[in-house]
Parts: structure tokens; C-alpha cells; sequence
């Protein structure tokens, strides 16, 4: 951790010009001890790096935004042991723990909040990617524990809601903190990201258990659980475009044409698009090339020989790949709340405002968000909203593009869009897969609790079920 802290602070000194970083001359032979202000923006923006990558990578794919025209082992659900929410998480969850322990210490509460916000985002990914996983005893080896347990994924949605309870009741709204590159100190905005994730992570249980009370806690409540009121609010990170300050996924940050451009957009991205003549598609999409036309996609989930060459389909946009700061780590936004807001509506889990409302204030949010000017009539006529049809879901799932793994986590609670089907080349007996087989090292390193996580959930494969889904 301290020599990222100090190759991170090096590249900053030397760029003199990224955003609201903290450049802090370190003398490598001398280190100085970690503080919060350093610690924070590392976090964030290793966490933002690792979200960005995968999105593009793998839940482009598996959420059907986009099919690999190569190499489409996660098209056809190849599947092995995987450790892309593992390791990575799990590096940055240690610095987190180690910016509350600082930050107990210096009793800022504020820095605190942050870890525990941060804490409970992560370890959410993790759980409702693989299902059972360690969290009361993880990144415990300094205190001997190198064989961690794996917590129930319902005791662990308990521990989350406890720290994001926690977080929201100690952040101290009148003071600020620095090295927050997310919303630069405001701890409002940390407080409302904190109640509106804690509304995802309870729709994510609604199947389960009732989420009424909760939900109507926090709803009918705005001084003490504000969420969200405007795209001002996004939990968004958004790279300045100076070195190093930039995605890797971007072509201006060493990022690969072949492996940017080998995700077609799929039919189902495009036809949705198109089909309401929504503008977005001229933004998410570039035409195939040498034409204007950016109605050319191919079928998710075919085998290679079925799908065709990319000089023939249309392309992910070539502008996001061009642009320094296109790409964006998109953690939580308005537009998903008001979703959630909508579908909670809905199905009378609350009385305040109408689903109709939400649903409309979730749709105009998202063209906000990616700058594109609504049609006139786009909500009053081309996608009004409609609670016989499943055009609610249709429109959260592009609004959550590039959102993280949130559109597949949102698929295996709901099921919807129902055009989110196993492709006719899957190896997965038509089934799309719902989580992640644990990393191939855990099966040696940690093999007892491995061993019996897996048996709890009826073995490690990727349709094992676990608490909510």
C-alpha cells in the first residue's frame, strides 16, 4: 500500500495538474505514515480503475450490452474459477481498513463514515457476485488468521446495512475532509450516497424478506436519511484526463483498440435504441465503418462461427475510447434511485409520490447524466410509462449501462428484461449464469471453509443459487 501511495503521489508531482489530488513530496528512504487525505483518493481511484476495467470487460458482456466477437468465452459461459471481484477488491477493502483504524484514532468521524460507505459498497460487489464470501475475518493476517471463514450472505447484507446505519449517523454534515476526489469533501453528498445505496442493497433483498419498514424509514424521513435529489449527487468518479489521472481503458490511457472494439454492441442494446428513436444511440454507439449506420448489431451469446466480422456490425463508440474523460467509475446514480423509487411504488411498498413520477424523473436523469437532450415526447408518448409491460425495466437497464455489475445483479433479483436469454451458442444448458466461481487459490489456500462455502450453496458453479438470489 505505502509504495502505491508513493508511485501514486510521484506521477502526481510530476503532472502538476490532476484535479484534487494530493501531491505530497515523499522521500522514498523516509516514507512518511499514512494518512487519511493520501489514503482516500487511492482508494477511490483504484476502486474506480478496478469497477471501469470489468464493466467494459465483463459486465458489458454479461448484462448483454455488448457480445465479444472473439475470445467469447464469457458470451457462451465458459466459465472457470475467477478472481476479478476477489483479489483486487480485497487489496483496496485493506486500505479502507486501514483509513478507519486512522481515522478512529484521530477520531474523525467523517473519514470513518467514508470507509464504512466505502466498506459496505465493496463488499456488496463481492457478495452478490460470488455469494458466501469472508468479511468478519478477512484481511486478518497480521493477526493470525489466514484462513478466513465465509460469512452467510445474508449475515452479510446485515453487517451492510449496519455500517451504511452507522455511517449516515455519524457523518458530520457541517465539517469536510480533503483528498476526496469523489465529491470533494462534501459530506452531504457522502451521507446521501449512503441512504440511496442502502435503498439498492434492500431491493436487492426484497424477495427475500420484507423491506417495507426499512424503505418507509428512510423515505418518509429526508432530514435524517437524505438520498440523492439530482445528477449533482452521483456517486460518479470522473477522471480529470491528466496523467495519470485517466482510465486505462481509454486509448490516451494505454489502453488496446483491438480488446476496446472486440465487444460488439449486441441487437438487444441497439434495437431498444433505436426502435424509440432515443438519442442515446449516437452517443453509445458508432456506425460500422465507412457508413452512417449504427443499427448493425450482433446476438449475444452466439458461437464464433455465427457471429460475423466487426467491419460488418456497428462499434462501441469510438469517442469514449478517443477521450481522456469520457470514461467515467460509475457507482451509484439518481437515475437508479428513482428506479428503485419507481418499482417500490409500484408494488405499494410506499405511498409517498407516484411510480409514474419516479419513473419519469429515472428516465430524464439518465439523459442528463450522459448530456443528451430528451425528445419532446419521449416520455408522453414513445416510452410513457406503462406498469403492463416491462418498459420500466427495459429503461433502468440502459440507464444502468456501464454501471458496474448492477444490471446483472438487478437481472437475477427481477428476471427482467426478459430478452436477457442464454445465447444459442451457451455451454450452460440455456441458463445464464448467476455468480462467479470462487478464485482457483482459495480451493488450496483456504480449502476447509472453501469446501464447506461451496457446499452450502450446493457447489461452486455459477448457477448455485445463494441467501437472495
Amino acid at each position: 500500500m505505502k509504495k502505491l501511495i508513493f508511485l501514486l503521489s510521484s506521477f502526481l508531482i510530476l503532472s502538476g495538474c490532476t484535479k484534487d489530488f494530493e501531491a505530497i513530496n515523499t522521500n522514498p528512504n523516509n516514507q512518511e505514515k499514512a494518512s487519511e487525505s493520501l489514503l482516500l483518493p487511492t482508494i477511490i481511484f483504484d476502486l474506480s480503475n478496478t469497477l471501469v476495467n470489468q464493466t467494459y470487460a465483463f459486465g458489458d458482456v454479461i448484462s448483454q450490452y455488448a457480445a465479444n466477437y472473439e475470445f467469447n468465452d464469457i458470451d457462451i459461459y465458459r466459465w472457470q474459477g475467477d478472481d476479478r471481484f476477489w483479489s483486487p477488491m480485497y487489496g483496496i477493502l485493506q486500505d479502507i481498513s486501514d483509513l478507519k483504524n486512522i481515522a478512529k484514532t484521530n477520531e474523525n468521524v467523517n473519514y470513518e463514515s467514508i470507509a464504512l460507505i466505502l466498506e459496505a459498497y465493496i463488499f456488496s460487489i463481492i457478495t452478490d457476485s460470488y455469494g458466501d464470501v469472508p468479511m468478519s475475518e478477512a484481511n486478518k493476517t497480521s493477526e493470525g488468521l489466514i484462513s478466513p471463514i465465509y460469512d452467510k450472505q445474508e449475515d452479510i447484507y446485515n453487517a451492510l446495512l449496519n455500517k451504511l446505519e452507522e455511517a449516515n449517523m455519524l457523518i458530520n454534515t457541517s465539517e469536510t475532509v480533503t483528498g476526496d476526489i469523489l465529491y470533494g469533501g462534501d459530506m452531504l453528498k457522502w451521507k446521501k450516497f449512503a441512504n440511496s445505496l442502502k435503498l439498492r442493497l434492500l431491493i436487492h433483498t426484497s424477495n427475500v424478506q420484507n423491506i417495507a419498514t426499512d424503505i418507509n424509514t428512510i423515505i418518509n424521513d429526508s432530514n435524517t436519511y437524505p438520498i440523492f435529489e439530482s445528477n449533482d449527487d452521483n456517486a460518479i468518479y470522473k477522471y480529470s484526463g491528466n496523467f495519470p489521472d485517466i482510465s486505462d481503458v481509454s486509448q490516451v490511457g494505454g489502453g488496446r483498440g483491438y480488446e476496446y472494439f472486440l465487444r460488439i454492441p449486441t441487437t438487444h442494446f441497439i434495437n431498444l435504441l433505436n426502435d424509440n428513436n432515443d438519442p442515446r444511440l449516437e452517443l453509445w454507439v458508432s456506425p460500422k465503418e465507412g457508413t452512417n449506420d449504427r443499427t448493425l448489431g450482433t446476438a449475444p451469446g452466439q458461437s464464433l462461427s455465427d457471429i460475423g466480422r466487426p467491419n460488418e456490425l456497428s462499434r462501441r463508440s469510438t469517442e469514449f475510447f478517443e477521450s481522456a474523460t469520457k470514461i467515467q467509475g460509475i457507482f451509484m446514480t439518481y437515475s437508479e434511485l428513482n428506479f428503485i423509487l419507481a418499482e417500490v411504488r409500484e408494488n405499494g411498498i410506499i405511498n409517498l409520490g407516484t411510480a409514474e413520477e419516479y419513473y419519469n424523473t429515472a428516465v430524464t436523469a439518465s439523459f442528463n447524466q450522459w448530456e443528451v437532450t430528451i425528445p419532446d415526447n419521449f416520455l408522453s408518448a414513445t416510452v410513457s410509462y406503462d406498469n403492463t409491460t416491462e418498459r420500466l425495466y427495459e429503461q433502468k437497464w440502459l440507464a444502468l449501462y456501464h454501471t458496474s455489475m448492477e444490471t446483472w445483479f438487478d437481472w437475477k433479483r427481477t428476471g427482467k428484461p426478459n430478452f436477457i436469454q442464454a445465447g444459442s451458442g451457451n455451454i450452460n444448458s440455456n441458463k445464464v449464469p448467476v455468480r462467479l466461481q470462487y478464485p482457483n487459490l482459495e480451493q488450496s489456500v483456504n480449502t476447509t471453509n472453501y469446501n464447506k462455502a461451496s457446499a452450502d450453496m450446493g457447489g461452486d458453479t455459477i448457477n448455485a443459487s445463494s441467501w437472495w438470489w
